[in-house]
């Protein structure tokens, strides 16, 4: 059992306030801001790891200005809330590559099985970037699903940075030993 003084109680309410109070402020200026500031708030707003923030980002990510999706998308991986996956997966319709690999990149961040076969599906997109993405993404998420599909691609593939990253995705799952 942890026991916390009250002092730490203290800070914690302190640091909470203070997060929800900057959040408050933050959503207020994203209304009126030009899209550089927003993309910054958006950015800020992740990063600050408010709950409050959830919904106004999620209302971003399906923005028109697709630099405000992709700020968007990238704050909710780091706010990490797994309420956002569905959103994420949302986003890999989008018709601009950097959306998706952007969304890619978070739907890997979670640790979440639900997006494995997700990502599998994403090792033949058009799109190089969002494929390499796909591949780094199973690596960190731990696919042995993914191991064949990825050692298939290997074989075929001629781009010596996708090669990389096969390998090294294959090592991340196999625990260090690729074949």
């Amino acid at each position: 059992m942890v026991i916390e003084s009250n002092g730490e109680k203290h800070q914690r309410r302190h640091s909470r306030f203070w997060r929800r109070w900057l959040t408050r402020r933050l959503i207020n200026r994203l209304r009126k801001g030009s899209v550089e500031t927003r993309t910054y708030i958006l950015q800020a707003l992740g990063k600050i790891g408010d709950e409050g923030a959830f919904p106004v980002i999620i209302n971003a990510a399906g923005d028109a200005n697709s630099t405000i999706r992709r700020f968007a998308i990238s704050a909710l991986a780091d706010l990490g809330d797994s309420r956002a996956i569905d959103t994420l997966i949302g986003a890999l319709d989008d018709p601009e590559a950097d959306i998706r690999s952007a969304a890619v990149m978070a739907l890997g961040s979670f640790g979440d099985e639900r997006v494995e076969n997700v990502l599998i599906a994403l090792l033949n997109d058009k799109d190089t970037s969002v494929r390499a993405q796909a591949i780094i993404s199973l690596g960190h998420l731990g696919s042995i699903q993914a191991v064949p599909m990825l050692k298939q691609i290997m074989d075929n593939e001629s781009n010596e940075w996708m090669r990389r990253y096969i390998s090294q995705s294959i090592r991340e799952i196999e625990g260090g030993f690729a074949s």
